[in-house]
């Protein structure tokens, strides 16, 4: 059978009747089909205890990307040019992040997810690129398609990552302005761009997580290596896991369409 895979989703206004839905982008969906899973989204519920009831009946949890993540979350006022946030998004994600990697889950977080991951385990992230890191070349490229390849990703040659995809480094997409500052517990920074921003992520003592700050849903059909980190991703989660929970890292966070539509 194949491995079922939750995506978070945002919220969001269909065009014409300005209804509000549930939804997130169709590539994702795409690529974890096309690599032989299965995906199942998942929306904000107002008892986020239900979340684990999810969780069960799923074999892995995929983080896509979207909006800026609060600040508040990794104890920072807002600054420079963070956008618009989402604070049913944030609960939402925190919360299945904790219940995943408290089941040994696999994950695997794309761009905001990765940046997700990176703060529940305590990390923080660079709020603004352009102002927090003057000498950082432009990520941030929305004025092209998404498939736009930007730069190489260069990786630990002694990490999962790399050795999973038999290469040092690959071409990515660029879509962000935000980037993990501060390594959480347990984060490994395995992949940084020519300019140093953090890339990729593995975090020790689990099944699979890991995260990538590019955007692999939209040129895996273009580039190898974004096809193979989906198929290892899927290949994980159909996988029968082995929970040994004294091994696996603890984890602590900062404190203080219709379901089925598409975009």
């Amino acid at each position: 059978m194949r491995p079922i895979i939750g995506i978070p989703c945002h919220s969001l206004l269909r065009d014409g009747t300005r209804r509000p839905a549930y939804g997130n982008n169709r590539a994702y969906i795409h690529a974890i089909e096309d690599a032989g899973g299965i995906s199942v989204l998942i929306p904000f519920v107002r008892n986020l205890r239900e979340l684990e009831n999810i969780l069960l009946r799923l074999d892995g949890l995929l983080l896509p990307g979207g909006t800026d993540i609060h600040p508040s979350y990794y104890n920072e006022e807002p600054r420079g040019e963070l956008m618009p946030t989402d604070s049913e998004l944030d609960e939402l994600e925190f919360s299945l992040l904790r219940c995943a990697l408290q089941r040994n889950m696999p994950i695997f977080g794309i761009c905001r997810g990765m940046q997700a991951l990176n703060i529940v385990l305590g990390g923080n992230l660079y709020q603004d690129l352009p102002q927090e890191c003057t000498d950082s070349m432009r990520h941030l490229h929305i004025d092209k398609p998404r498939s736009q390849i930007v730069h190489n990703v260069y990786l630990e040659r002694q990490s999962c990552m790399a050795r999973l995809l038999g290469t040092d480094q690959f071409e990515v997409n660029s879509l962000h302005h935000q980037a993990v500052k501060i390594p959480g517990k347990g984060v490994q920074v395995v992949g940084r761009a020519e300019d140093g921003t953090v890339e990729a992520i593995e975090v020790e003592g689990y099944h699979f997580v890991m995260g990538i700050q590019s955007h692999p849903e939209e040129i895996y059909t273009q580039v190898s290596q974004c096809a193979i980190l989906f198929q290892a991703f899927v290949a994980a989660c159909a996988s029968p896991l082995l929970i040994i929970e004294e091994e696996a890292t603890p984890v602590s966070v900062q404190e203080d369409n219709v379901v089925c539509l598409t975009l």
